[in-house]
């Protein structure tokens, strides 16, 4: 016979009432487990006080007893994701007609990131086709002056073999290297990227990450940079040290030539990721974590070679878990190699993990990289959300500025594409975060699931970002409590089906605390000044 520990059986909602049911039918509903003696009946919460309403339970030598149940707008079956996912304070009254009713606490002794360094964008592959427009100060502009970002991702080019017979090659992802045979070195090659990434420098940038997708094709097993056969390792073991060589003297060409100055490098994008296959369409190379680490030491031997005190970036997996799974697979040589660790947040699948991970190791955190085909942003501004909260990073980089769905700006980049700007709504959803969160800003918590928000102490300047990626609208009230003043007003900002990243009207402080609505499928920031 199963023995049961005591425990609470918990109602899903706020409100209750009370009905006679089967004993059994309880059981059932319960995962087939019987009841205990012991057990409390935890029915929602008192309104005022936020305690759990309990009802204990005494077993009946009949059938029935008496339980509570929530009172639902929805079926049983049917999940609470507007009470879950936002925080709702408890005691709230609510019916599928009206908003949701919540408080986010903005808390100033809850720092998530001290002291967050910025925004970035890869230039892979947008700026190897918009750096050889005619119009490409306009795209500078509006990606590096009215987003703000100042961080880059610049792409060493492996270069295919020009022999190559596939033909999936995306053309815009078709990188020049600058070693197309060995030792033969084309220091005229990617021109267009080059040109963005000292127009980005020019407007404001100040932090410039290298990383490469390939090794050039003669140092790869298959003889393409689009991957190995069945995307197996496809960097020759043979040429591990001239890899790590090719990447350390490219950095020190670059920097000498275009009078840039690289923060980092990151010797393979994605490196454990199976899909690099040979005849793909972009550049690629899976590598195993052991024979990473062995070019991590290469690396780091070849930097300071040529007096470069460019850090190592590492792993640049996936998701958490590919990257943690990298960083547990280096030796001791190869995490002291690391200046910092860097991951993509595509899978979001052990933000705490990996952020606990990078404390272990006394090793900063950044987010590198992120994108998805979602138009309206609200995704994205869903996973730059739960990043910060989560993960933590001193930085977070998008995939794509430029091109299609999962660009800011919308173009095709392919052959005989129009050079028109046309922004896209993910530009605006975007812009609520990078315009106003700033460097320098800590990222402290809010409370709730759907908020986040900066603040700097030295401008006094308090920037609260609201997702609400739900199909119903909140009415939100911010409770500024732990901070001991604020300035009177509060300014809004809102991207949504009609406002792009729009000025509204302003609001009202009273008490500590503000009141906003926030339209369904919308992104709304709140600037307010003279916080301390």
């Amino acid at each position: 016979m199963m023995s049961f520990e005591p425990r609470n059986i918990v109602c899903p909602a706020p409100s209750i009432w009370l009905v006679s049911l089967p004993l059994k039918w309880l059981a059932n509903s319960c995962g087939g487990e019987k009841i205990p003696k012991t057990a409390r009946i935890v029915c929602g919460r008192n309104s005022k006080r936020g305690t759990p309403i309990e009802m204990k339970y005494q077993p009946l030598r009949g059938c029935f007893v008496a339980v509570c149940f929530a009172l639902a707008a929805f079926p049983l079956a049917a999940k609470q994701t507007t009470i879950a996912d936002t925080n709702v304070a408890p005691g709230s009254d609510y019916s599928p007609d009206e908003p949701v009713r919540y408080t986010a606490r903005v808390d100033p002794l809850n720092v998530l990131v001290d002291h967050f360094q910025g925004w970035g964008v890869s230039l892979c592959w947008w700026a190897n086709i918009v750096g050889g427009y005619s119009n490409r100060d306009e795209y500078a502009d509006l990606i590096f002056n009215t987003l703000k970002l100042n961080i880059v991702r610049y792409n060493i080019g492996g270069g295919e073999n020009p022999n190559h017979p596939h033909t999936k090659m995306r053309s815009y992802a078709a990188m020049q290297g600058f070693e197309p045979s060995p030792g033969v070195w084309d220091w005229d090659a990617d021109r267009n990227q080059r040109w963005i990434l000292k127009a980005a420098v020019a407007r404001g940038v100040n932090r410039i990450e290298a990383f490469a997708n390939s090794p050039p094709y003669w140092m790869t097993v298959s003889g393409s940079v689009t991957g190995g056969h069945d995307g197996s390792a496809n960097l020759k073991e043979s040429c591990e040290q001239d890899f790590a060589a090719y990447l350390a003297e490219v950095v020190r060409h670059l920097s000498q030539s275009d009078g840039v100055t690289f923060d980092t490098v990151t010797p393979v994008n994605e490196p454990s990721s199976g899909w690099w296959k040979y005849g793909g369409r972009q550049e690629g190379c899976h590598i195993g974590a052991h024979q990473e680490d062995r070019l991590i030491i290469l690396l780091r031997a070849e930097l300071n070679k040529r007096g470069l005190y460019t850090l190592i970036d590492t792993p640049e997996d996936n998701d958490e878990k590919a990257t943690i799974n990298d960083l547990r697979n280096y030796t001791r040589q190869g995490l002291m190699c690391i200046g910092q660790i860097a991951t993509h947040s595509y899978g979001a699948n052990d933000p705490e993990g990996l952020h606990s991970l990078a404390l272990y190791l006394h090793k900063p955190l950044r987010q590198s990289e992120y994108g998805d085909g979602e138009e309206t942003g609200l995704k994205t501004a869903r996973r730059i959300h739960d990043d910060l909260v989560h993960l933590r990073p001193l930085s977070w980089c998008l995939w794509q500025a430029v091109g299609g769905s999962w660009g800011l700006l919308d173009n095709s980049l392919r052959p005989g594409a129009s050079q028109t700007i046309s922004i896209s709504q993910k530009f605006y959803s975007f812009e609520q975060f990078t315009r106003f969160i700033r460097p320098g800003f800590d990222i402290i918590a809010c409370g709730d699931h759907n908020s986040v928000a900066g603040y700097d102490p030295e401008s006094q300047t308090l920037v609260i970002v609201t997702v609400n990626d739900h199909t119903r609208d909140f009415v939100v009230t911010y409770d500024l409590g732990g901070f001991g003043m604020t300035g009177p007003t509060v300014q809004p900002y809102r991207t949504s089906d009609y406002e792009n990243c729009s000025q509204l009207a302003p609001l009202n402080v009273t008490n500590h605390s503000f009141v906003s609505a926030i339209p369904a499928k919308s992104v709304t920031t709140f600037v307010l000044k003279g916080v301390r």
